[in-house]
């Protein structure tokens, strides 16, 4: 009694010294850190650095540093007001223990282009934001140290992208809700990188964290590289050297999808048994070596498709899960029992290419009658099959709905392809009618040589039974001339793609075809759209008339035309005015020589131009009007011969003042046909004109007419204005 108080005396001694000096050496940690945060210069007082308020007590940080700087974020250099750092460029950042603590509202940590950026252990803790968004990019070496991110009641989301090295140690996130990691040459993960404290409160949906890599290269997947409990690991455009054992450890992964990735090894357990993965993808992937029971993990829906695998060796794939999808892909070696699946609903192997398979490539272990509903080996090429490779086919239960269809064997054609198939099958007593109906082999060259048949495929059923007969072997017999009919119905490898790239072909050829019709359709249709909107609006005449214009005048109808010239406005040097004749009559009269040439040139060509010019292009039954009218007008009036052509240049002045610039000086000038719009317009002031000679002219009529051979004609009445309002000769005589 006296030893037991004395040792629980020892004992409450210890304790109290213990607990005295723990509160020593606290007070002491916590005196030191005061005295450093007193004596550290705030990030807003850096140079490079610009502190800006928000909300009027957070504050937003921004900082850019030159290629040689280097900085280091020690406790007290981050105000607790901080919201945002965004720093850019810089030699080295250090982030250093505590120098994120306790910090309410710290959302935002950014970093782009610093070269070396280091987050020591506990440099983040105890942060209560709703989230933080960690962003580093464009770095070349970027640490992440074990527990960087401690006591961490804030969720992160971590968006690492185009560094050269990253290295992530264990346990470095405390709460992840989202990681990215895109575009990263080297990607270190060690054992253990994403193992989290704290996943918050996982909800009836699962798991809620999400890891993403993209275009990353990974040395390898150490062990509990992905231990906690997790949403989604996406794996896209990337290259794994080696996963080794119990790196997928996680009791529940809700999907892992590994897509257009290569693999060099993928060693025993890398998917743990302990794991449940509900959806496993597998695509577009290569994947050197899968060893032994490198699968293991069970699953809710297992999916490999798209992808080359080079060798599956014994118990690759051992696995439960509901249904298994196996398909359009390209097996090198797949080894005995490579396919070990237990307790499944559905097996889909199909379009499958496997050079070599062993006796019994899958295999089923622990099923029963309720479990198996349906399995299918469709469309596969298989090119050696060993004894009893399928031997699956004959151990499924009596119910399960099996489809064997349209499976091509790199086997020579020969009369006993059914025993061949019940050793393949592992039953001598199976009726291998289903395999031979829907299955081909190979005809050789002497084959084909011998029976006039191309190289390539044919249905096993048609060969037997049209070459074989009920014989069991092959006899070539000496070819007469005739043909023997066999239904070749596929081919080797690539020709149901041929075919579909033919098909494609000519419907493209078709669709262009229409295309080009289409095209020259619309053409054509707007051309005449063109032609009758030219023609609606006169163009056509227009055009027709300047052709006409630009013509040489006949001899028969230069009396019939007018003179456009004549009509069209001149310029105000060469325009006829009667200001211009008098100066002109004013220099014949000035004593300089010059002066007076100068004038009778001018005159000259005023009269060849206003006078005696042939241009009349005018050629329509408007000019022929007026033409026969005016020879009308001058019988009637008794001048039905042409005047003298005047020599002298007075007597020319003279001539123009009378034919063209007396009715412009009374502000009467006389209007010629081809200056009226309408061709009404022009046959009412014909026959207006007509008429006032007339009425001037009617007393004189019987004493003017002097001709002998045309008095009849002179004495006739003119004709009345015509009442159809139509241009051209009257139709009444």
């Amino acid at each position: 009694m006296r030893v037991l108080w004395w040792y629980s005396s020892a004992v409450l001694v210890r304790l109290l010294l213990g607990g005295c000096c723990f509160c020593l050496v606290s007070s002491a940690a916590r005196v030191e850190r005061a005295a450093v945060e007193k004596s550290v210069t705030g990030v807003c007082d850096i140079p490079g650095c610009n502190c800006s308020d928000t909300a009027k007590t957070w504050k937003i940080i921004n900082c850019t540093f030159n290629s040689t700087q280097a900085m280091e974020l020690v406790p007290g250099t981050v105000p607790k007001q901080a919201m945002e750092i965004s720093i850019i460029g810089g030699e080295t950042l250090t982030v250093k223990p505590l120098a994120f603590d306790s910090m309410v509202g710290f959302n935002l940590l950014r970093i782009d282009g610093t070269k070396n950026f280091v987050i020591h252990r506990q440099a983040f803790t105890n942060l209560s934001a709703s989230t933080l968004l960690v962003q580093v990019q464009h770095c070349n070496r970027f640490i992440l140290e074990s527990n960087g991110f401690k006591n961490m009641q804030t969720p992160i989301i971590a968006e690492i992208s185009n560094c050269n090295q990253v290295t992530i140690k264990n346990s470095a996130f405390g709460r992840l809700q989202t990681g990215k990691f895109y575009n990263i040459q080297t990607l270190n993960l060690q054992e253990g990188a994403f193992t989290f404290e704290n996943q918050g409160q996982i909800g009836r949906h699962g798991p809620v964290t999400n890891l993403s890599f993209l275009n990353v290269r990974l040395s390898e997947i150490p062990k509990s590289t992905f231990r906690s409990v997790l949403a989604e690991v996406n794996i896209h455009d990337s290259l794994i050297k080696n996963i080794h054992s119990e790196a997928f450890k996680a009791s529940q992964i809700s999907s892992v999808s590994i897509v257009n990735t290569t693999i060099q090894r993928m060693q025993t357990g890398a998917f743990s048994s302990q794991s449940l993965i509900l959806n496993f993808v597998l695509s577009k992937c290569i994947i050197h070596t899968l060893e032994t029971q490198a699968i293991m993990a069970a699953f809710n829906n297992f999916t490999v498709q798209h992808s080359i695998i080079t060798d599956i060796q014994l118990t690759g794939i051992t696995s439960v899960a509901s249904n298994f999808r196996i398909t359009d892909n390209h097996f090198k070696t797949i080894q005995a029992k490579a396919f070990v699946l237990s307790s499944f609903n559905r097996v889909y192997f199909n379009h499958n290419i496997m050079f070599d398979i062993a006796d019994s490539f899958i295999a089923f272990d622990t099923i029963t009658d309720d479990d198996v509903q349906e399995v299918t080996f469709i469309g596969n090429e298989i090119h050696t099959a060993r004894n009893k490779a399928l031997s699956f086919i004959s151990h499924l239960p009596h119910h399960t709905v099996v489809k064997f269809d349209d499976n091509s064997f790199k086997e020579e054609c020969r009369c006993n392809m059914g025993s061949w198939f019940r050793d393949l099958f592992d039953n001598s007593e199976l009726n291998v009618d289903f395999a031979l109906n829907t299955s081909f082999c190979k005809v050789s060259k002497t084959l084909s040589l011998c029976f006039k048949l191309n190289e390539g495929l044919i249905n096993m059923k048609n060969f037997t039974e049209l070459v074989c007969g009920n014989e069991t072997e092959i006899y070539c017999e000496p070819y007469h001339g005739e043909t023997k009919t066999l239904d070749t119905t596929a081919t080797m490898l690539f020709d149901e793609m041929e075919e579909n790239i033919n098909s494609n072909m000519y419907i493209g050829i078709a669709l262009g075809i229409l295309l080009i019709l289409a095209v020259c359709g619309t053409v054509i249709i707007l051309l005449i759209r063109g032609g009758i909107w030219l023609k609606r609006n006169g163009y056509c005449m227009h055009f027709r008339n300047i052709r006409l214009t630009q013509s040489e005048p006949s001899h028969d109808d230069e009396r019939v035309m007018v003179d456009l010239e004549r009509n069209a406005p001149k310029l105000d040097d060469n325009e006829l005015t009667p200001e211009l004749l008098i100066r002109l009559r004013e220099a014949l009269n000035d004593p300089d020589d010059e002066i007076k040439e100068q004038a009778r040139e001018r005159i000259e060509k005023l009269y060849e131009r206003y006078i005696t010019s042939d241009s009349y292009t005018n050629n329509n039954r408007q000019d022929e009007e007026t033409h026969l009218y005016e020879e009308l007008g001058n019988l009637q009036n008794g001048h039905g011969h042409h005047p003298e052509i005047p020599e002298s240049p007075t007597d020319r002045i003279k001539y123009m003042e009378t034919r063209f610039c007396q009715a412009k000086m009374g502000n009467q000038r006389p209007t010629l046909v081809g200056e009226y719009s309408e061709p009404t317009d022009a046959a009412v002031h014909l026959y207006s004109e007509l008429k006032e000679h007339r009425n001037d002219d009617e007393n004189e009529k019987k004493s003017s007419v002097k001709s002998n051979e045309s008095g009849k004609m002179a004495l006739r009445p003119l004709p009345e204005k015509p009442k159809d309002n139509v241009a051209g000769p009257s139709t009444k005589y």
